[in-house]
């Protein structure tokens, strides 16, 4: 029954969609006052591998995604949901030609008002990893889901009570079958390693175009070569070039949908120039070659 739905909402997201094409996608900013964002996002853009401070829910609606989560590749189809904990590196893959979904970010500091060791606990949930026992709480949060979805594209004067409400059912389902107590000493420990991780992820975004060597990224850092390399995968769950040459890839993804120019020029503005291996790992990440991917372009109403 549940699916059934699906093309009565997508319908609907459609009509939406195309009177607001331009103004799509926004980047995250949870107000403090208010604790949460919700938005509907498309296949516009993929993000390469990051991290941030709030929790993420993904719920597909139409199409698919690929969620590349600190090492480990999660697909989600229609109707199935992923939670990623706050501070956990992944990457978004969105399948072409057209995916839609709802995003939520909740701020933990929000959450704090419920539950004073919120931080302490660490949340995960996606249905490739589901346990038996899970199955009805994962069903009951899909149907939480499709009606908050719902709320969203209605926008009534009491969308803000109804959607409050919504989320917290939501994190309550959450907190009570899909959390794991962490440490106390965690906790310090991360805020530390993340924000290392946030600085060398702001040096590979300036950086990309160039040569970026191991010894130039342990440098910043202060770190040797070797300590730094086992700090990286620890934190990432990607070797440090590996995180390079993914920023590479998404930012030649994203080139090959909305500029101009050959495949060749691309390559080589986005420092990459090793093209046998490019191609290689262009194809392992988004399932078609950079030529595939320039034709869908072309044909996509919603790009």
């Amino acid at each position: 029954m549940q699916r059934n739905c699906l093309a009565g909402i997508c319908k609907g997201i459609k009509k939406w969609y195309d009177g607001n094409m331009e103004t799509m996608y926004q980047k995250t900013n949870v107000l403090p006052d208010v604790g949460f964002q919700i938005e509907f996002v498309t296949m516009k853009y993929n993000s390469p591998p990051h991290w941030h401070q709030e929790m993420e829910i993904l719920y597909i609606l139409n199409g698919s995604a690929v969620i590349i989560m600190e090492g480990e590749r999660y697909q989600v189809r229609p109707l199935d949901l992923i939670v990623i904990d706050s501070a956990t590196v992944h990457e978004v893959v969105y399948k072409l030609p057209q995916t839609m979904g709802i995003c939520i970010h909740i701020s933990k500091g929000y959450l704090r008002r419920y539950i004073a060791n919120i931080e302490l606990m660490h949340i995960a949930c996606c249905q490739e990893k589901m346990r038996p026992n899970q199955m009805e709480a994962y069903n009951q949060l899909c149907a939480y889901l499709k009606d908050l979805t719902v709320l969203y594209f209605e926008q009534k004067a009491s969308y803000s009570l109804n959607s409050s409400a919504k989320l917290l059912q939501i994190m309550a389902v959450l907190v009570d079958q899909f959390s794991q107590a962490l440490p106390e000493t965690a906790l310090a420990q991360d805020n530390n390693q993340r924000s290392r991780i946030e600085q060398l992820f702001r040096y590979v975004e300036q950086h990309y175009r160039e040569h970026v060597s191991l010894d130039e990224a342990a440098g910043e850092l202060g770190l040797n070569k070797e300590y730094f390399c086992r700090f990286f995968k620890k934190n990432t769950g990607l070797s440090f070039l590996q995180y390079v040459n993914r920023v590479r890839l998404s930012h030649v993804y994203q080139d090959l949908l909305y500029s101009e120019g050959s495949i060749q020029e691309i390559l080589e503005r986005n420092g990459i120039y090793n093209t046998k291996l490019f191609y290689q790992q262009f194809k392992e990440t988004y399932q078609c070659t950079p030529m595939e991917l320039k034709r869908m372009s072309k044909n996509n109403p919603y790009l």
